[in-house]
């Protein structure tokens, strides 16, 4: 075609004209453009994308958390819901991490289909093809979460499944009762079955295909001190180690305390099988974290963690086969640490000024051991585990005050069927 800007007369003078409508409509289309990021990343547009992603993304935030994490929400309907997480938004939240699975004994969303009904139904609130689904919820808390602005993540169970023991009872654990000196069934399926690492994962992989922005790994992911003694995982600690696992080789003085049994001394050949056991659930975990961001690059993972885990290495080996060090070459987005001020109070026989201090002391040893703070996300019980009421607003304050004091960290309150506090905002 010819024509230039050499040329004079109509013809030229219109060139010019098409010649800048072009330019200005590639300018525009430049512009509008959406670019899924973070504020320092960008990455790869999400295969599925949440409905209400798009113009203006009212989704994005800093790599900082302050989350609501919900065992469950106060609302009846959807409608109650949008108020419920409007609420939250105006205290100062930017992530939702809500329930989606269901064991016996949890409460059901009041909102999901047949909710009051169905009180012993087990399963998920996900589209999912390979679990009972309770209700799909998840979607729909997704859409209004984005309505206001907020991130949603997904709390998922790992070992803990009630659904599978009924039609796979080979994929449950076994633990050993301290008092019959026998096998019991755990309340976990058994890691080291490779059938039970592929569910796992296949069910992760329809949570990162929901449209969440993050999975919080539920605080199942770890064997007790009396768990691991499954079909697989004796099998492939005979094949690992060349002799079989007994229990008497692993525990000394068991003795009797207020209707409970524990333990005086561990042999060192349970500190070497407390320590293959945290690396197979490091080896899971790692796996398990690839193959999300392998379709999902841009979901968040964060794991719930012991704060013994935190402050008392051997106790974490020990208690939970659980290791801060060994988390730390995987891919993780958030570590967080269950410092419930209360449960540590009665765990601990500790006052609440010395439960406090301690908060302050998971904090810090936290931070250096993890290195940056945004990662360290620090939860904090807004109601009482046993009596069910909230804790009240000055006790609250000076929790997140004593978590300021270590340091400068994400932070997440937990709430059962309460509201969100007040106070949170101003705390950050």
């Amino acid at each position: 075609m010819g024509g230039g800007e050499g040329e004079g007369g109509m013809w030229s003078f219109q060139m010019k004209i098409l010649k800048y409508q072009l330019i200005i409509a590639l300018l525009l289309l430049s512009c509008s453009a959406p670019m899924h990021q973070t504020i320092d990343t960008v990455h790869a547009p999400s295969p599925h994308p949440s409905p209400l992603r798009g113009e203006g993304d009212l989704t994005k935030v800093d790599k900082k958390l302050f989350a609501a994490q919900v065992l469950l929400f106060k609302s009846a309907t959807y409608e109650e819901l949008k108020e419920e997480m409007a609420e939250m938004k105006r205290s100062g939240v930017n992530v939702v991490i809500v329930r989606v699975f269901q064991n016996k004994g949890d409460r059901i969303h009041l909102f999901a289909k047949n909710g009051v009904s169905n009180k012993q139904q087990t399963g998920v609130y996900f589209k999912s093809s390979i679990a009972p689904v309770v209700d799909d919820v998840l979607t729909k808390i997704i859409e209004i979460g984005h309505s206001q602005g907020i991130q949603v993540y997904a709390w998922m169970t790992t070992r803990k499944m009630d659904w599978k023991w009924s039609d796979t009872p080979k994929w449950r654990d076994s633990a050993y009762d301290l008092k019959a000196k026998t096998f019991t069934h755990s309340s976990g399926l058994d890691l080291f079955n490779q059938e039970v690492q592929d569910y796992i994962i296949a069910l992760y992989m329809e949570i990162a295909a929901s449209g969440a922005d993050g999975i919080l790994i539920q605080d199942d992911l770890v064997y007790r001190h009396i768990e691991g003694f499954g079909e697989a995982a004796r099998r492939s600690y005979y094949n690992t180690f060349g002799f079989a696992l007994r229990p008497e080789n692993l525990y000394q003085g068991i003795y009797e305390g207020k209707g409970k049994y524990y333990v005086k001394n561990y042999t060192p050949l349970f500190w070497k099988w407390a320590e293959w056991k945290n690396q197979n659930i490091t080896l899971f975990l790692d796996n398990l974290v690839r193959e999300i961001k392998k379709i999902a690059p841009q979901m968040k993972i964060a794991v719930n963690l012991y704060y013994e885990t935190i402050i008392n290495h051997k106790n974490g080996i020990a208690w939970f086969a659980q290791d801060l060090t060994s988390l730390k070459d995987i891919n993780i987005d958030y570590y967080a640490v269950m410092a419930y001020h209360r449960q540590i109070m009665k765990e601990k026989n500790l006052s609440l000024d010395a439960a406090f201090e301690m908060i302050s002391d998971i904090t810090r040893k936290g931070l250096a051991a993890i290195g940056k703070g945004d990662k360290l996300l620090m939860k904090v019980q807004t109601i009482d585990w046993d009596t069910r009421e909230a804790v009240p607003a000055d006790e609250l304050i000076k929790v997140f005050e004593a978590i300021k004091r270590g340091g400068d960290v994400s932070l997440a309150y937990v709430q059962n069927g309460n509201s969100a506090p007040k106070i949170f905002l101003d705390k950050m």
